[in-house]
């Protein structure tokens, strides 16, 4: 199965890494440049109707590094289609392979799974800090909580699925739950045979909060709002999908 590694360019440290995690796994990859938050270009950013469009899937206005991330990912889906394959791996620059046997049997499953016909994507990572569970095998995906897009298997359908509802972006590469909806079926390998090594993103700026939100009053207030207004942006956003179709 082909893989796509997502690297920054000004990244090689980690480029490094992730090259000795694949290669002990045996796994043959292409380098994927990652968009740089860092440097958007007016075009990458978007025009205000689609930072609208992100507002009302993601509750709130898009950040330089989800942009980025998703952009990436997208470079990744069309390297898959353009190259004609059946079925892809596609790795964030983080990720780590505890295990390459359990690994390797991983992908012999998502294979013999596979129905080209269904637009599927298989998880295989899960959080530095998440415990591995005693569960083997396949499964649906626990979606809404812990997603994440460090390592994931996509076949043609889904990554063609994926190339039509988030390019532009919409949302977070790994809206793994609003996919769903849309039509992706969502798969989990347990225990998970790919974890996020937690190193920081490079991909762009991080966010912190302002100042003021530490202020009990300003995070009420705050709270408040987005829980009165989240209605109505969900109602929206349920609106255009059954007119644009994502």
């Amino acid at each position: 199965m082909q893989a796509y590694l997502i690297n920054l360019d000004r990244s090689p440290e980690r480029l490094a890494e992730a090259d000795a995690q694949l290669r002990a796994a045996g796994v043959d990859y292409v380098r994927v440049p990652a968009v740089d938050g860092l440097a958007l270009t007016a075009r990458e950013r978007g025009g205000p109707g689609a930072r609208l469009r992100w507002k009302l899937v993601s509750h709130r206005w898009p950040r330089p590094t989800e942009l980025a991330c998703a952009l990436s990912h997208q470079r990744a889906y069309r390297r898959m289609l353009e190259a004609g394959d059946a079925r892809a791996l596609v790795f964030e620059d983080d990720v780590e392979i505890p295990d390459p046997a359990w690994f390797r049997e991983a992908l012999a499953r998502i294979e013999a799974d596979d129905d080209p016909a269904v637009p599927t994507a298989w998880r295989l990572d899960r959080w530095p800090t998440e415990p591995t569970t005693p569960a083997r095998g396949l499964f649906p995906a626990t979606l809404g909580k812990g997603d994440g897009a460090c390592a994931y298997a996509l076949n043609r359908a889904g990554a063609r699925l994926l190339t039509r509802l988030n390019d532009p972006p919409l949302a977070i590469a790994d809206s793994w739950s609003r996919w769903a909806r849309l039509g992706l079926r969502v798969r989990m390998i347990r225990p998970e045979p790919c974890r996020q090594s937690g190193a920081d993103s490079t991909i762009g700026y991080g966010w912190t909060p302002p100042r003021r939100a530490t202020w009990g009053w300003y995070v009420a207030l705050w709270n408040l709002r987005q829980r009165l207004w989240r209605p109505v942006e969900t109602a929206l956003d349920a609106l255009l999908i059954r007119i644009t179709g994502r």
